[in-house]
């Protein structure tokens, strides 16, 4: 994909050049001209001469691989894996690393603190570890506006983790242990809405 989220189809040839060494060249399929020999008008967007061993098949030559350049990056396409064979063959294992530009759908916080996205592609990706915090004496903390607590003297140190990691414990996402309202300013607004009515 390019920097705009445009899927770039692309064609990889390798030519042979002698024993145990190729040339694998990487074409835009978008500068194929149907009905010639050979199919491309436009020059090749990245090439690298490979060597094989030609006892194993293995790569040994120091280039394992060949670099090109879509609008917006600069891509490495990894052969290290590549083995040379004798007669035809068929590509048996495919990977993916890539994706199209997607939306995030729902997000979901699992029990080791770790927030998943699901992209409207069905994508699954791991954006952040929520860390927790340890107090010695929370009772102690210093209460701020919008229930926020911060240390002092009294506290004792703070304590950073992760779930699960020593006295830390587990989370659990769309709960709460006790109730964030304050009950003395709800009944004050409850009491001002009653009086409007008598």
């Amino acid at each position: 994909y390019d920097n705009l989220g445009n899927k770039k189809l692309l064609d990889v040839y390798f030519t042979n050049t002698g024993a145990g060494t190729w040339q694998v060249a990487v074409f835009d399929q978008s500068k194929a001209t149907p009905g010639t020999s050979f199919p491309y008008t436009g020059g090749m967007l990245g090439s690298a001469n490979l060597t094989f061993d030609t006892t194993t098949g293995k790569l040994t030559g120091a280039t394992t691989g060949v670099s090109f350049t879509v609008p917006g990056q600069t891509l490495n396409l990894d052969l290290s894996k590549l083995t040379q064979l004798g007669t035809g063959f068929t590509v048996a294992d495919a990977k993916v690393n890539g994706n199209a530009p997607s939306s995030i759908q729902k997000v979901q916080i699992g029990q080791d603190g770790i927030i998943y996205a699901q992209f409207a592609d069905g994508s699954t990706k791991a954006l952040y570890k929520i860390p927790l915090a340890d107090v010695q004496s929370p009772d102690n903390l210093t209460a701020m506006p919008g229930n926020v607590y911060v240390q002092s003297t009294d506290s004792g140190a703070v304590h950073i983790g992760f779930a699960n990691e020593g006295k830390l414990g587990s989370i659990v996402s769309g709960a709460l242990e006790n109730s964030n309202v304050d009950i003395a300013e709800e009944l004050t607004n409850m009491i001002a809405a009653q009086r409007s009515y008598t």
